[in-house]
């Protein structure tokens, strides 16, 4: 069973009174946001979470956003057990993640699940941003009769992938590549996949071109991530619709969109399916 605990499950007193506004658990380790600078008061929060809940053994704090080229999370050790390692698990499968090393949301398994669901037999599909391969592990084990190509730029997310499809015993099924995805899809992979998957918001949208490139004749899907700013909540899906299908140019259109998350006053996490036709 999944170790992961939502936010509705720490009360809004206790956050409220611990000062907590970001809450997340990977496998035991809970990584919280605190709005204290105070130190001791830091730890003794940590320590509280540890009296709580059972299922942790590691508290960190959580320092900023996300940030730089492998949108790792700066951390600093509250409570328990000193270490970044855990075993986390979703969906029948086992992730091995240092979460100080490499980019993870529990947040994303909905998601995750979900691209799972809509893939076919006989498939070749490309994970761009594959980080420690959760998506196409999920991808594999529910669809084994497909080929993935994970292409990951973080040599400790690309590290973890491989352990983790052998953890899964996928290794059959999914190939893991060091580098750069633009770079890669140029030298490699033209006109070769059928479903294509950019689950790098930050600046996905830099990269459709690529993904275009990289899709077999006479067409087939990308999902794509990304992040839109909005005063409206229900316009944020529209917004970012007309966007892409500009950016088609006739080429796909989008058919599907929804709300991954928010991550902040009027911004949101979405995705847009898009079915891309060359004919």
């Amino acid at each position: 069973m999944c170790l992961n605990l939502s936010k509705t499950q720490l009360s809004d007193n206790f956050k409220k009174s611990h000062l907590i506004n970001g809450f997340d658990i990977i496998g035991d380790i809970a990584i919280i946001k605190i709005n204290s600078t105070n130190r001791s008061q830091q730890s003794k929060i940590g320590q509280e979470i540890l009296s709580q809940f059972s299922n942790i053994n590691s508290v960190f704090l959580q320092k900023g956003q996300v940030s730089g080229k492998f949108r790792t999370k700066t951390l600093s050790y509250l409570a328990g057990k000193n270490r970044t390692s855990t075993i986390y698990r979703e969906s029948g499968c086992q992730f091995l993640i240092d979460v100080s090393q490499v980019y993870f949301s529990p947040r994303l398994s909905h998601e995750r699940l979900r691209i799972a669901n809509l893939v076919n037999s006989g498939e070749n599909i490309l994970n761009m941003f594959a980080g420690i391969g959760s998506f196409s592990i999920i991808i594999a084990k529910n669809q084994p009769n497909c080929k993935i190509i994970d292409v990951e730029i973080n040599p400790h997310a690309h590290f973890l992938a491989n352990e983790n499809y052998k953890l899964n015993k996928v290794s059959d099924i999914v190939e893991s590549i060091l580098g750069d995805s633009s770079k890669i899809i140029k030298t490699r992979y033209s006109k070769h996949f059928s479903r294509i998957l950019m689950p790098l918001p930050e600046n996905s949208i830099d990269f459709l071109e690529d993904a275009l490139f990289a899709l077999k004749s006479p067409g087939g899907w990308i999902h794509l991530y990304t992040h839109i700013i909005s005063e409206k909540n229900h316009s944020v899906l529209s917004k970012a619709t007309k966007k892409l299908n500009l950016l088609l140019d006739n080429r796909g259109i989008v058919t599907n969109s929804r709300i991954v998350k928010q991550i902040g006053p009027n911004s949101y996490q979405i995705v847009l399916d898009i079915e891309v036709d060359f004919s």
